[in-house]
């Protein structure tokens, strides 16, 4: 999808109608394993960090957890669970199981976060969400309400919108014509 496009397609949507709430989130100071049990039984696959007071410290991806691994544990680059359990059954890594597990007790969300977190206003457009995404490579953005988290909105949400939106916009028709593209006959 060319960006001008995609723009134009979500200009009408403000950030507030598509976010989710309420937000799935981990504080500071709790454990990784505390955290990894918050996106595993919710079924995300990341959390903005905040404090006491709602304001957003940072985000903590499963991506985060797993580089947080590979430094402490030496786990690689795990795409998941089983490239962890398949390295345990190689002679010299037995324990990199138990070693995980406890790196993730031990561990604090503090120190594997991602900060500052790239965030978005609840009353921004959705086009202006997306271009943040894309920017930052990032799959979510925490939305702020003044500096407190409002929701959240990932790329999944935006591209929700994108699949309920006209396939073909006037404008790209009109392009279309113009430059006197061809559609290829079906065989």
């Amino acid at each position: 999808m060319s960006t001008p496009l995609v723009t134009d397609l979500l200009r009408p949507f403000l950030v507030e109608e598509v976010m989710t709430t309420p937000v799935y989130t981990a504080g500071p100071d709790e454990s990784l394993l505390s955290a990894a049990r918050t996106m595993r039984s919710h079924h995300v696959s990341g959390l903005p960090v905040v404090d006491a007071k709602g304001r957003v410290l940072g985000v903590l991806s499963e991506k985060d957890i797993v580089s947080t691994l590979d430094h402490q544990v030496g786990v690689g680059h795990a795409r998941g669970i089983l490239d962890i359990l398949l390295a345990g059954y190689e002679p010299k890594r037995k324990d990199l199981l138990q070693r995980s597990v406890a790196a993730l007790l031990n561990g604090v969300v503090k120190d594997a976060m991602s900060q500052p977190a790239a965030t978005v206003d609840e009353d921004a457009p959705l086009s202006e969400a997306w271009h943040l995404l894309r920017q930052f490579s990032v799959n979510r953005l925490p939305v702020i309400r003044g500096d407190r988290l409002a929701g959240i909105i990932t790329r999944q949400d935006v591209l929700k919108v994108l699949e309920k939106a006209p396939s073909t916009p006037a404008p790209v028709v009109k392009k279309i014509k113009k430059t006197g593209v061809k559609r290829r006959a079906r065989a």
